[in-house]
């Protein structure tokens, strides 16, 4: 094809001055191509953009990336060097070779059979750190969407691809985003992407990841797709109508014309959340939509904790199995698959946390150390192998914890010991915390 890069070809990085080798295509867009290459035996990915109008300003932004240097999150498959070729014109930029692991977002959410909640709620926190990461460096990335996100479900991890989109914060743009996804100001032209427009195309993201639906697509906007009458409108009009001029949520507590469409997946999804959730995406969605600025929109300090609580507070109904989310400001909470009445669970009152010890549940540095470090367990919940139906909780740190239970002397709980879960306080070290009864029978 003129103007694009083929298997074979020899590119020469411009400021390392080494050459790469390209291989096999493995993507195609509007704006050019991508392919792996390989330098001194290594693989990387090149993307060449095919000639036309922007790519000067596409050049100088990528410049000005490789120069900045990634945000300090590993997510973004940040741009290495440019690269030029002696056999046709344009340029290119080379990066690292996304994992064979990853896999799409969207593809994700399309199996039949759905990721654990407590993949769901650490992929959400991986996209939520990564955009913090990206927004705290003057960044945004313009075009959150299914198309640029990829995730490996089984580490719990995010890829961020296209980073080409990526520009200063309300800088112009030659992208503006994803119709869905863009903030109502964004589809009424009334402002450049920015951190407030990602924060609206995330909490989207965020909608789609936990309710699998759109927040904004409801009986309404249904109604305008008719094609009865000469009803039909364009799809264009359709995105400025309901996502940007007259923006309802579908769950709006004052304004029911925009409810889910009957068998929308949100309808069954909505309820099974906390109402510390739903408290949030309401927000989002009603005054997030009206005010853009970061106090109108749900910030990702504010997201992270609502997906750190979701995930801490994971377990499982005893009658049928079924994940389930445990609400404290529910009392009679039933499962949301079989309607069992539920047992309160056992918890871990840590300051700032409730951790439900269910087995599966991780103790992270984070919760003793409050360092954001979500990935090092320092003890895990586990059946206990001498009682069905029973917890223990592993010491994983290097460290003996002190413990009183309740009517007990106190007792040592040394690394890798295993300890019985019952009501007591513990003493980690960097944290102290609180064991508390709930019904504990059943919380396998």
């Amino acid at each position: 094809m003129d103007g694009l890069i083929q298997p074979g070809d020899t590119l020469l990085m411009d400021r390392a001055g080494a050459r790469l080798t390209t291989e096999k295509r493995i993507g195609e867009g509007g704006q050019g191509v991508v392919h792996v290459a390989r330098l001194n035996g290594a693989p990387f990915a090149v993307k060449w953009f095919r000639p036309g109008p922007g790519s000067e300003e596409m050049r100088t932004s990528i410049t000005a990336l490789i120069h900045r240097g990634r945000p300090p999150h590993p997510a973004f498959t940040w741009p290495i060097d440019l690269v030029s070729s002696g056999r046709i014109p344009g340029f290119g930029y080379v990066m690292p070779l996304l994992d064979p692991r990853f896999v799409s977002l969207a593809q994700l959410l399309n199996q039949d059979r759905q990721p654990s909640f407590r993949v769901i709620t650490t992929i959400g926190r991986e996209l939520v750190d990564a955009f913090a990461a990206l927004h705290s460096a003057g960044l945004c990335y313009r075009d959150i969407s299914f198309g640029n996100l990829r995730v490996d479900p089984a580490a719990g991890e995010a890829a961020i691809i296209d980073v080409d989109n990526i520009g200063i914060d309300s800088g112009t743009a030659l992208v503006k985003g994803t119709g869905p996804f863009m903030a109502p100001e964004l589809l009424r032209d009334e402002a450049h992407p920015s951190t407030v427009t990602d924060l609206h195309a995330l909490a989207v993201l965020l909608f789609y990841l936990l309710m699998h639906g759109h927040p904004l697509f409801g009986v309404r906007a249904d109604a305008a797709c008719s094609w009865e009458r000469g009803a039909h409108r364009s799809e264009t009009e359709l995105l400025m109508r309901n996502f940007g001029i007259e923006p309802v949520f579908i769950f709006d507590p004052g304004d029911p014309s925009n409810r889910p469409v009957p068998g929308d997946r949100a309808l069954t999804w909505w309820p099974i959340y906390p109402e510390q959730c739903r408290r949030v995406f309401t927000r989002a969605f009603t005054a997030g939509l009206h005010d853009a600025s970061l106090n109108g929109r749900v910030t990702e300090g504010t997201w992270r904790r609502v997906l750190l609580a979701l995930q801490d507070s994971v377990y499982d109904c005893p009658a049928c199995r079924a994940d389930l989310f445990h609400d404290p400001e529910q009392a009679g909470q039933r499962c949301w698959n079989c309607s069992a009445p539920l047992p309160v669970p056992v918890t871990l009152k840590l300051a700032g946390s409730l951790l439900v010890l269910s087995a599966g549940a991780v103790l992270t540095s984070h919760h003793l150390n409050r360092d954001r470090d979500h990935r090092t367990a320092c003890a895990v919940v586990e059946p206990d192998p001498r009682q069905a139906g029973r917890v223990v909780l592993r010491n994983r740190t290097d460290r003996s914890w002190t413990v009183v239970p309740d009517g007990e002397e106190a007792k040592r709980v040394a690394p890798g010991q295993r300890l019985g879960v019952r009501p007591m306080r513990i003493d980690f070290g960097p944290a102290r915390g609180q064991i508390r009864a709930g019904e504990i029978h059943g919380l396998g």
